[in-house]
């Protein structure tokens, strides 16, 4: 009939013209993913797709699709769906068809990407698991996570490299290792031709520093996670076994990689990892390269996530690194093992507040920053916090000098201290007249009028003198500290704690600050202070 004849020569001309691969190749194929875990949850281009050991799904061929493994008790693990040059079995025989009529073959050529197969099965696991503080380890207070590139030329990289998943690690090591041969080359080159570089950013525009950058919150959300930040103690955490973590991000290197079916990108990023006590002074640093998942290559909006990836991944290398759990072990010993030190009774201390403010001293830091201290002994002992000289390093001390009460500036020396109970003992070639009294006896009264002297804000008000009440004897993480309700300020630290017939109670420690907390410190008290230092006052 003349319907079927119309019919016959509409669909002749259709497939002849739209081709026959392109009509009857399916646009999804079915695939499998395995995560090796029941609980994992699979998204691919921000669509769950399923959950469990073994997602089984449809994905549209149609290109590079961006995958999302989430996994309880693992870090989220981003990995890309690529399609290989195998085709369909069909397709050969469809496509020389299709090319006999010229015009179903330039169809089926601009639908090249539905013709390859992404691979049936695909492994996809999450690699990087929680780690949960064990109760022997201590906590982690996570200061930053800085940026410090001294030069966005030499220090930031950028690889354009031809290479499948499998070869991509041996491809990206072949592309820097010939980068590192031409940069040198030319170094040598324009060195022996003593070639000046023209147009070069100057050294400040060429450089990015950030005191703290985003890649800080995941970091913390994980610690948090992990018990790693003591939600408990608000007031009296546990500064001790409190491990202070900086990082800071000098390098980086960016790659792309193309293949003839798509194109995804990683980036590796250069992290050093400070390791600081309490005082803020760094013990160690651990530096080391790390890999972010893979991503998108077309996708701008993934570049914060995949340097933030990289940045969650140097975390958890650093916890499985055995330098660095060295010092997660918490420490239990808190005296010192200096020898007995004999100091001499004063002949005549403090009896008067007046008195006191001549046996007080401002302890300078050359780098800008003070505190109070001092006298136990008519020759020229001090005493003060262990934080008022803490220096950038664990094995130095900051430098620093002494003014007395009169104004004169003298030289002082360190002559031991103890880092767990936040307490330091100096000497200077200078007499005291009326220092205070030090005894291993408790002496003090709850709820009775003290007074400190100290140096609060700034060197100007040096002898500033503040008076409170006792309120009493906290006992906390093997520390005691004496509660105060007292103006304390910056500078007041290390300054003596004293009543009115001039007995001294405490050394000034702390005090707390933040949103509707007014007038609450803390100070050591003065009767362990021999016990602390090994001291012997006769």
């Amino acid at each position: 009939s003349k319907g079927f004849i119309h019919t016959f020569v509409a669909v002749s001309i259709m497939v002849g013209v739209s081709g026959c691969a392109t009509l009857f190749i399916p646009a999804k194929q079915k695939i499998t993913i395995q995560t090796n875990n029941d609980a994992s949850k699979v998204y691919i281009d921000n669509d769950e797709v399923g959950e469990g050991e073994n997602i089984e799904t449809k994905v549209k061929k149609n290109g590079t699709k961006q995958v999302v493994v989430q996994t309880p008790e693992y870090k989220n693990e981003y990995l890309v769906l690529s399609q290989t040059s195998r085709r369909p079995i069909a397709y050969w025989p469809l496509v020389i068809i299709d090319w006999c009529t010229f015009y179903g073959g330039l169809t089926d050529a601009g639908n090249g990407s539905k013709f390859h197969l992404f691979p049936k099965q695909n492994k996809m696991e999450a690699v990087n698991k929680l780690t949960y503080r064990k109760s022997d380890e201590k906590y982690i207070d996570l200061d930053a996570v800085k940026i410090k590139v001294s030069s966005k030329e030499k220090d930031l990289k950028y690889y354009s490299i031809y290479a499948s998943q499998e070869d991509f690690f041996k491809e990206a090591k072949k592309a820097e290792d010939e980068r590192e041969k031409a940069d040198k080359k030319q170094a040598d080159k324009d060195a022996k031709k003593k070639v000046k570089v023209k147009g070069k950013l100057n050294a400040e525009e060429s450089k990015l520093d950030y005191d703290d950058s985003k890649f800080s919150e995941s970091i913390l959300k994980t610690l948090k996670q992990t018990n790693f930040i003591d939600t408990v103690n608000k007031v009296f955490s546990d500064n001790n076994n409190t491990l202070k973590l900086e990082g800071i991000i000098r390098k980086a290197s960016l790659f792309y990689s193309v293949t003839s079916l798509g194109s995804y990108k990683k980036v590796k990023v250069n992290i050093t990892w400070n390791i600081k006590n309490s005082y803020n002074e760094i013990v160690d640093s651990i530096n080391f390269w790390s890999w972010s998942g893979d991503f998108i290559a077309y996708n701008s909006d993934e570049s914060y996530k995949m340097y933030a990836d990289a940045v969650d991944i140097s975390y958890f290398e650093l916890l499985k690194n055995k330098q660095f759990q060295q010092y997660l072990k918490m420490d239990t010993v808190f005296a010192i093992t200096e020898p007995i030190l004999k100091i001499k009774l004063a002949q005549v201390n403090v009896k008067e507040i007046d008195h006191a403010t001549t046996a007080t001293v401002i302890i300078k830091r050359k780098d800008g920053g003070h505190g109070s201290g001092f006298a136990i002994s008519n020759d020229g002992y001090i005493l003060t916090n262990y934080h008022v000289i803490a220096g950038k390093n664990a094995s130095k001390q900051s430098d620093i000098s002494v003014i007395m009460s009169d104004g004169e500036e003298v030289s002082v020396s360190v002559v031991r201290y103890n880092k767990m109970r936040d307490i330091a003992l100096l000497k200077v070639e200078k007499g005291f007249e009326t220092p205070f009294i030090l005894s291993n006896t408790k002496s003090y009264k709850k709820l009775m009028e003290v007074y400190t002297v100290g140096t609060p804000k700034s060197i100007e008000l040096g002898q500033s003198v503040s008076i409170g009440l006792l309120s009493n004897e906290r006992k906390a993480n093997n520390n005691s500290l004496l509660q105060l309700s007292m103006s304390i300020n910056p500078g007041n630290s290390g300054g003596p704690l004293f009543d009115k017939a001039g007995n001294l109670h405490g050394i000034v420690t702390s005090k707390l600050v933040g949103y509707a907390t007014e007038g609450v410190g803390f100070a050591i008290p003065a009767y362990l202070a021999m016990e602390y230092l090994n001291l012997e006052v006769k």
